[in-house]
């Protein structure tokens, strides 16, 4: 089969923190107006939600801080407003997506990796981006963007790079009082390496549930399974993986799950396992061909797959899918179902 083109927009910044800030949120109000109106709806009670947690925010890591207090004001949007997006997982809490991380003997070279496709809903298909920030107190970064929430993934020029998944959602956990998992994303990514980075988790109060996946340029790759007022960090040594449940004992305790047998409208029962089947399979092999390889794959049947196609009983499907390769600073991307689309390279 023929790969098809990857294409995304591509939008990159330079200055202090909160100039990048004010020129990205002037360079995207209108998409940010529109993606809040759809995403958050913002009412009274969410914006009194959101302001509660910009007292913490705004006494978190300066960079971020900054950086947002730019985009509200180049956007014309409140702080409490912008707070409200980056709220998004805590709010909609809807990210379905798949994860592994590599590293020594896991891979081929000894070199860390971290890769996932993007699962969410079908609607969010056209907004995806690619930001690029090079501000003076901070890290330059690569990141997987949408309208407001400018860090949803990526890496930075140090090579510390994250990916994530959704969790917390056999039950739903609510959220609490704390840094929404959007700005965590953007603070890790001012790290230089995975102990840095799992330090200032260690010290936040977070607000909602995640799976994060971290790597950096020595090799090391950590994964962090989160819920408000806890974490947990694991070192990889050579594969691990990650649907949409959690795996370490005392974050299933607190989070009560139950994770449901694998069907269409919760498949992470099936996309769990057949990623660990494939970290087992290619163990000791895993490169950048296999990770295209791995997030390509429809071994199971549609619906239950790593690579997510729309199917009927099933909103959601892979919008994109990347991987990171920190001892490179490359970050590789494709468009849409990975199955049908070439990954295109992007350095710091």
């Amino acid at each position: 089969m023929i790969q098809l083109p990857s294409l995304h927009p591509f939008h990159e910044f330079r200055g202090t923190a909160r100039s990048c800030g004010r020129d990205y949120g002037e360079s995207q109000a209108e998409a940010i107006e529109a993606f809040l109106a759809m995403e958050i709806s913002p009412n009274a009670k969410k914006l009194l939600y959101a302001g509660r947690c910009w007292k913490k925010l705004g006494a978190w890591e300066k960079g971020v801080v900054e950086f947002l207090e730019g985009m509200a004001q180049g956007s014309g949007r409140s702080i409490q407003e912008m707070v409200l997006l980056l709220l998004h997982e805590e709010m909609v809490h809807t990210k379905n997506c798949t994860g592994f991380g590599a590293t020594g003997s896991g891979t081929r070279d000894g070199s860390a990796i971290v890769g996932q496709n993007w699962d969410w809903s079908h609607r969010l298909y056209p907004w995806s981006s690619l930001v690029k920030i090079a501000a003076d107190s901070l890290p330059t970064t690569l990141t997987y963007a949408y309208p407001g929430l400018w860090a949803s993934a990526g890496l930075n020029e140090f090579g510390l790079s994250l990916v994530w998944t959704g969790a917390g959602y056999q039950p739903q956990v609510g959220p609490k009082v704390g840094i929404p998992t959007y700005a965590l994303i953007a603070g890790l990514l001012a790290c230089k390496t995975c102990r840095e980075a799992v330090s200032l988790l260690k010290r936040t109060p977070i607000a909602g549930c995640f799976i994060f996946f971290l790597a950096d340029a020595a090799g090391e790759v950590w994964l962090i399974e989160g819920v408000p007022g806890r974490i947990e960090a694991v070192q990889c040594t050579d594969v691990l993986s990650r649907a949409n449940h959690y795996e370490c004992v005392d974050i299933c305790r607190q989070a009560r799950q139950r994770v449901p047998e694998a069907s269409l409208k919760a498949n992470t029962r099936s996309r769990g396992q057949r990623m660990m089947e494939l970290m087992e399979k290619y163990n000791g092999r895993i490169d950048g061909s296999v990770a295209q390889a791995v997030l390509r794959d429809h071994g199971v049947q549609p619906g239950f797959d790593i690579c997510q196609h729309p199917v009927r009983g099933r909103s959601g499907l892979t919008l994109d899918s990347f991987y990171a390769l920190p001892s490179k600073k490359e970050f590789w991307i494709a468009r849409g179902a990975p199955c049908r689309h070439r990954y295109e390279r992007y350095c710091l």
